[in-house]
């Protein structure tokens, strides 16, 4: 079999892009914006209203991480179609419906659209290379801008919403029937727990971390605007359904180009000091909207300003999850945040609109999303270096023979590559004894140049002990201490060995001839490959020697 042309493979990468992409605008369409434009139909209060809109996102909350589970089992070339085919029928039902009790139900089964982001956000995070896969993540969630988009366009030209639902309902079969072949079978292998048991390994994983509270502010806000500004622009300041959709259409556009930017820019720096500004500025806007004067003109930028704020956080997080994820568990990892991500957007709205009713006023629900949002700043803040190595998904041991293993790190690598690099060597540590040889000139205060290993491995080893220790050549040390390191071997704990970078070589020698290490590995990480794990030496032979 010839290798594949290079040129070749981008141009399919593409083209799974442009799939998953469309798929994501029609489930979309079917999902979030199908419901309340048919419930116009009806003689329906404003609370029945609002129950259209929510009751679709409270079952995509729920279902979002069984279907990421079983695309790790089954791929996206299965789950794609099955996802659409249910969206179908579900907007088929809501064409033909004729009393709110059957919307509210075909709305219900609608939520198996939302899915569809999890779907297709783990094809694009398996597909794509390490070093473009943020930016391709952002071009993924243009979809949702699109199916506000043809939303509005679909109002314009049949109101009554009945035609543009068997039109929607055929093209979404259609995609079905077209992704079968399209998509290559990217299962990635995954073959551990049950589903139910791995879902339940993943709730368990997302209940233990603050994180997926942020993941939940981030991306439910922009679900949140794109859900129901429509609706507050035509309840609060009694602007016409298509001059509402239109606008957010706009807005959801801007969201979308954000989180581009948010994808493209984790690419190449971390994320942390930028969400930091994002939440932050996110919180002024709110604030500035509480004490506007109600004209939907002077609001609308202010709002905009705050979905492309949500947007760039946005698009950082889903760029630094997608990264961050093994092939194996991308659907389970990207299930469980896009399942925040939902339960968000329902919490922060009925957090908005309940302050609003309680209060009487408008400013009341923008004064509780400001706090929510400068809590988020403030947190990220503070704990920056936890946020930036992402969800700490621990690794499933491998079968095989336990090997004694030096691992060799440079502080450059962690820099920029620091939750890569932990999760690499959270996979060596789950199968091998492992000592880290870590090289830094990092200052020991205020920070201990270890701590960014130390913190990712504790949080993805917690049956481990994660020790570190200075060591050098000049002082002495690894002799005095080389015992200490073997204790701890013998104990199970992971042990990181700190040392200046031109002494590097000296120790890892001297640590592995005491440690009689089985081999010694260079833990890289490049911007384009992300990291790498390069054999030194073994005892079949030997390799490259490791660099000062």
């Amino acid at each position: 079999m010839e290798p594949a042309v290079p040129g070749s493979r981008s141009l399919r990468t593409a083209a799974l892009l442009v799939v998953a992409t469309i798929g994501l605008a029609l489930n979309l369409r079917a999902w979030i914006l199908l419901g309340p434009l048919l419930a116009q139909r009806n003689d329906v209060r404003l609370g029945e209203y609002l129950m259209l809109l929510g009751v679709p996102l409270l079952v995509a909350g729920v279902l979002r991480l069984p279907v990421g589970v079983l695309t790790d089992r089954y791929g996206a070339r299965t789950m794609f179609p099955a996802v659409s085919l249910v969206a179908a029928g579900s907007v088929i039902g809501l064409g033909l419906a004729g009393s709110v009790p059957v919307i509210v139900a075909a709305g219900a089964v609608a939520g198996a659209a939302g899915t569809a982001f999890v779907v297709g956000a783990t094809l694009v995070a398996r597909t794509v290379g390490y070093g473009r896969r943020g930016l391709a993540l952002g071009v993924f969630t243009i979809g949702s801008a699109l199916a506000v988009l043809i939303s509005a366009w679909s109002w314009k030209v049949d109101p009554g919403g009945r035609h543009a639902a068997m039109v929607l309902a055929g093209a979404l079969v259609g995609f079905a029937a077209l992704a079968v072949p399209l998509l290559r079978n990217e299962t990635g292998g995954y073959r551990g727990a049950s589903p139910v048991r791995r879902c339940v390994e993943m709730v368990r994983l997302a209940a233990d971390t603050s994180l997926s509270l942020l993941y939940a502010v981030a991306l439910g806000g922009v679900m949140a605007i794109a859900v129901y500004l429509s609706a507050y622009l035509t309840v609060v300041f009694g602007q016409p359904r298509l001059r509402a959709l239109m606008v957010t259409g706009a807005v959801v556009m801007l969201a979308a180009l954000a989180r581009l930017a948010g994808g493209w820019w984790t690419d190449r720096r971390p994320t942390a000091r930028l969400l930091t500004v994002c939440y932050g500025a996110a919180a002024v806007l709110c604030l500035a909207v509480a004490a506007a004067p109600p004209l939907w003109w002077l609001n609308a930028p202010l709002i905009a300003g705050t979905a492309v704020c949500d947007g760039l956080a946005g698009g950082a997080l889903l760029a630094l999850i997608g990264k961050a994820v093994r092939a194996d568990s991308a659907g389970a990892v990207l299930g469980v945040t896009g399942a925040a991500a939902s339960l968000g957007a329902v919490g922060l709205s009925l957090a908005v609109a309940g302050a609003d009713r309680l209060s009487g006023t408008r400013a009341a629900g923008w004064l509780v999303l400001g706090a929510v949002l400068l809590g988020a700043a403030l947190y990220v803040r503070a704990n920056g270096l936890r946020v930036g190595l992402g969800l700490a998904v621990q690794p499933e041991p491998v079968p095989s023979p336990t090997a004694m293993t030096v691992a060799v790190v440079n502080e450059s690598d962690t820099r920029w590559g620091a939750a890569a690099v932990v999760a690499r060597l959270a996979e060596l540590a789950a199968n091998d004894e492992l000592v880290v040889v870590y090289g830094s000139d990092e200052p020991a205060v205020p920070r201990r140049p270890a701590d960014v290993l130390v913190a990712g491995l504790r949080d993805r080893l917690p049956r481990h002990s994660v020790v570190a220790l200075p060591v050098g050549l000049r002082t002495g040390s690894v002799g005095q201490r080389a015992a200490l390191f073997g204790e701890f071997v013998e104990s199970g704990a992971v042990a990181i060995a700190v040392t200046p970078t031109g002494e590097l070589s000296g120790v890892t020698a001297q640590l592995s001839s005491y440690l009689q290490a089985d081999r010694v590995l260079l833990v890289s990480y490049s911007r384009t490959d992300g990291a790498g794990v390069h054999e030194v030496w073994d005892r079949g032979g030997l390799g490259t020697e490791v660099g000062d």
